[in-house]
């Protein structure tokens, strides 16, 4: 039953939860692994750390477990879960008024790793700090794009932009990124 039911597409899946929700799980759980990695990437990249994002994506499985019968399927469910996710992480952010301690990660990175592994996280630590220079919106579109591999139309939507503008905002922190590195 479960690989025949993982088989099957997000549309169909979101259907068979939305009629089990809450006394049979399994739909929604094959959806939430579906998407889970992703969610976890996106939103360390966003937060800043892994605590914070498994706190975040916690939060957002919980949000669609109790939100799911009431998803009208007007976007993808990829969409609608990751517009979750951003004002999760919004919301975050906006509690906690994040800021990273990146010399202290340095620190414990040089003493915990060997050398090819150290400066494989120090330029990890660089593209978070490179990251959180851009501003909210801007970062955003990046880890969207890159980190979540979402289409700039299922961004726009996540973000209540017009595609054109998605497009331009993200080619231009790109180059603001590329300027960091350089």
């Amino acid at each position: 039953m479960r690989a025949r039911l993982s088989e099957r597409d997000d549309e169909a899946l979101v259907g068979i939860a939305r009629r089990q929700l809450p006394h049979v799980t399994l739909a929604y759980e094959i959806l939430m692994r579906r998407y889970q990695d992703r969610l976890m990437r996106s939103c360390t990249r966003y937060l800043g750390n892994e605590a914070d994002a498994e706190e975040a994506v916690h939060e957002i499985m919980l949000r669609v477990f109790h939100g799911l019968v009431k998803f009208k399927g007007e976007s993808s469910f990829k969409t609608w879960l990751f517009r979750i996710a951003y004002n999760e992480s919004m919301s975050m952010l906006r509690k906690r008024k994040y800021h990273d301690d990146f010399d202290s990660i340095e620190e414990s990175v040089e003493e915990d790793h060997d050398k090819t592994e150290v400066e494989q996280g120090v330029m990890a630590m660089r593209v978070e700090r490179w990251l959180h220079k851009l501003d909210e919106e801007d970062r955003t579109i990046v880890v969207f794009r890159v980190v979540a591999e979402l289409e700039y139309k299922e961004i726009a939507e996540i973000v209540d932009m017009k595609l054109s503008a998605v497009k331009m905002r993200f080619q231009r922190a790109m180059e603001k990124l590329k300027q960091y590195y350089r």
